[in-house]
């Protein structure tokens, strides 16, 4: 709890004090997500994915929204639970780290967990972005609305958003009494308990608390004694304190996360004459079990703290936004990677990372036709990463200790116009310039066990002479841009089109097995042309929007992720590679009656290597160097489609709702090499729901189920040559009741 209030104190004493220097209230950093329009026609969603509260039909860029209330009635209880319904998005978890997020948009991804590798899409949490991947498959519970900008956004949100943006809104306090409670209870001894309580404190001071708690057994059992492994144990707490006067207003937001899971269950796909083949359970399909040596822990512990300071002021020149954050995360896993009963590979990973952030905003509108967004943004973190690996399926009694520890700091300054040439033609130009500078040292060495004929541990000594060091520090100079133009040709209708450059963040290689290794590896660059059209139709009847993008990757940071066979693994990562993707998005949203809602999407992506010069391991375990030019991006499947229905009607004092959605995602790989070993096969789900709720819906009932037809499917796989497969699974066949009270 003492991290709580460490946080706490570094928000309030760092951040900007702007009710001191007189300046008002901003444009709101929430609204409204779903403003009903006429009866039986399609709503309004407001946005705010270019950091100003729009109706998203008039925003001039690919974005997808979904309101808190859709999340809940379908049981997206998770960003992760959003994978395939997004077109051209991919949200998937790594095979070797399948709590942390790989976030893919039109084929911009990144292909390891470790903090170093960084991020092409940015998760960010009421203006704050998360800084590494471990920390970003947030719980969805309390939520206003999730945004997915497709498509780079530098010139406001900053670097490492060359993919896009996944941008989350946390419902606000009301200055209202009032609340609601959940219960969720499904198979796998699947239990969710959260509340939500908003209450006024004073006539200028309110308040808001939500707890969500969720757990399950897990949905795999172990080999040996069938007991069930997986096992989830997850608490999060929000607070909210919000003070308005005049044209101030303050909101206060501290959280903690706290998880205290099963390690990881990640499978491994070996075959004879591969070094982890183990009959009976390499080689037995999707079946959700697996092995689960006993000679060390089975868990995954993880904490975060997080507080955030947003003041909205106005004043003659312009509204100004101030947002301070400090977010802290410790994670301490155990995790048998083998995935197999006997003890082959087994690692201890402890992390800690930490981040302070802030953003100061004006925006202002120069002469009555022109509008400017003007900021600055500064961001610090440093990690602490400490991995402990037993090798004992390459050499009986051999260790790989290796460490990371990075520390980063950026300062940018960014401004973004908008200016009406007529009342119907409108010209947007950004431009963002950044500078960040990091430094790092890594280590790698062997251990060797002190028992004869014993196994590894992970305290066992150095072998003397094996101790690698290796440190750097650099900084980058780096300019993102935009230029564009939207017409509004009907009150229904807005075309628009634009070119963009985006940027994601040099640095240094954390997992290394020679010095070498560290790099330096340079910022990678983005060009992306994207055309597209938004119309309401038929009264609002119908809605269709369309886009069509083309990207050109230069300068591409690529991952050499070699497992020799000694054991000793590194992912340096070199620019050493281009890419060009081009693709088209439609989404269709259709009410032909009042209370029934039809939606679908389209996605193709065409997403290729136009250079890719890297190294591979050969039969005898040495270096080669190769070239993937002409394979397909990983996580860039051609095809995604989506079909569904919502419909609500009165019945028996009430109504019942009912809610349908198929996914389809054509075949992808899931890394950059073209190996069949790493080709995920087309994927196929169907949700459902069916609720009841009465009159002034004061509680409801919802009968629920994910995955209703038990598609078994992988997520990711990574092929270590000559050694197996390391994949993660889909989620099965899930299936429960929501109970829902309103207050």
């Amino acid at each position: 709890m003492l991290g709580k209030f460490r946080t706490l104190r570094t928000i309030l004493s760092c951040s900007v004090p702007l009710f001191l220097i007189g300046i008002p209230q901003a444009i709101a950093q929430t609204a409204e997500a779903d403003a009903v329009t006429g009866a039986g026609q399609i709503e309004d969603i407001v946005v705010t994915a270019q950091k100003s509260a729009q109706n998203l039909q008039t925003v001039p860029i690919a974005v997808t929204a979904i309101s808190g209330d859709t999340l809940a009635r379908t049981q997206v209880t998770n960003i992760q639970a959003l994978a395939n319904a997004i077109p051209n998005v991919q949200i998937n978890s790594f095979s070797n780290s399948p709590d942390s997020a790989v976030f893919t948009i039109r084929g911009v991804g990144v292909n390891d967990a470790d903090p170093y590798v960084g991020t092409t899409v940015s998760v960010v949490v009421d203006g704050v972005p998360v800084g590494v991947n471990t920390a970003a498959l947030l719980s969805l519970f309390d939520i206003e609305r999730v945004e997915i900008l497709r498509g780079p956004q530098g010139t406001l949100f900053g670097a490492n958003t060359t993919g896009g943006v996944v941008n989350v809104i946390t419902k606000q306090p009301t200055g209202k009494f009032g609340g609601e409670a959940q219960i969720v209870y499904g198979n796998y001894n699947r239990l969710d308990i959260n509340a939500a309580m908003n209450f006024p404190i004073t006539e200028n001071l309110a308040g808001k608390v939500s707890v969500l708690h969720t757990g399950s057994d897990g949905f795999f059992r172990d080999t040996q004694d069938n007991r069930r492994l997986g096992k989830r144990d997850m608490t999060s707490l929000r607070g909210y304190l919000k003070y308005s006067v005049g044209d101030y207003d303050a909101t206060l937001i501290a959280g903690y996360d706290r998880s205290r899971n099963d390690s990881q269950t990640g499978v491994m796909i070996a075959g004879p004459g591969e070094l982890f083949y183990t009959p009976g359970e390499t080689d037995q399909g999707i079946n959700f079990r697996r092995g689960q040596s006993l000679d060390q822990p089975n868990f995954n512990n993880r904490d975060s703290y997080n507080g955030t300071l947003t003041q909205n002021l106005k004043t003659g020149i312009g509204d100004v936004v101030s947002i301070t954050s400090y977010r802290e995360y410790k994670n301490d896993l155990y995790s048998d990677d083998d995935g197999v009963s006997a003890i082959l590979l087994q690692t201890h990973r402890t992390s800690k990372q930490h981040q302070f952030s802030q953003e100061l905003r004006l925006h202002a509108d120069l002469t009555d036709r022109i509008r400017m967004i003007l900021g600055g943004f500064y961001f610090k973190q440093a990690y602490d990463l400490q991995q402990e690996g037993k090798l004992d399926g390459f050499a009986l009694g051999l260790g790989q200790p290796q460490t990371q520890h990075q520390k980063n700091w950026s300062i940018s300054g960014f401004a973004q116009f908008y200016a009406d040439l007529t009342d119907t033609l409108r010209l947007q130009a950004g431009l963002r310039y950044s500078h960040e500078k990091t430094t790092a040292t890594s280590t790698t060495a062997n251990t060797f066990t002190t028992v004869p004929g014993g196994y590894s541990s992970f305290d066992d000594p150095l072998i003397p002479g094996s101790l690698i060091v290796a440190n750097g520090s650099k900084a980058w100079n780096n300019v993102g841009y935009k230029v564009g133009v939207d017409w509004q040709a009907t009150s229904g209708t807005l075309l628009y089109g634009y070119y963009a450059r985006g940027f994601k963040s040099g640095g240094f290689t954390g997992r290394i097995a020679v010095a070498e290794d560290i790099g330096p590896f340079n910022p990678e660059h983005l060009d992306t042309f994207e055309l597209g059209i938004k119309s309401d139709l038929l009264d609002r009847h119908l809605r269709l929007n369309l886009a069509a993008f083309y990207n050109n990757y230069n300068n591409m940071q690529v991952t050499q992720n070699l497992t020799y066979p000694s054991g000793a693994n590194s992912a340096a990562i070199r620019n050493a590679g281009g890419a060009k993707t081009k693709g088209a998005e439609l989404e269709i949203t259709a009410l032909p009656v009042e209370g029934i809602t039809l939606t679908g999407s389209l996605a193709y992506l065409d997403a290729y290597y136009t250079t890719y010069d890297t190294f591979v391991l050969d039969g005898t375990g040495n270096t080669v160097p190769v070239s993937f030019a002409g394979n397909r991006l990983m996580n860039a499947p051609k095809w995604n489609a989506t079909v569904g229905f919502s419909i609500r009607q009165p019945v028996g004092g009430g109504y019942v709702t009912a809610t349908g959605q198929y996914s389809y995602t054509s075949s992808k790989y899931t890394a950059f090499t073209g190996k069949p070993e790493e080709l995920v096969a087309p994927i196929n789900l169907v949700n459902a729901t069916l609720g009841w709720a009465p009159d002034g819906e004061a509680w409801s009932v919802v009968l629920w189920s994910r995955n209703l037809f038990n598609e078994k499917y992988y997520g990711q796989k990574l092929n270590l040559t000559g050694i197996g497969t390391l994949a993660s699974l889909g989620n099965p066949r899930e299936f429960g009741v929501d109970f829902k009270v309103h207050w």
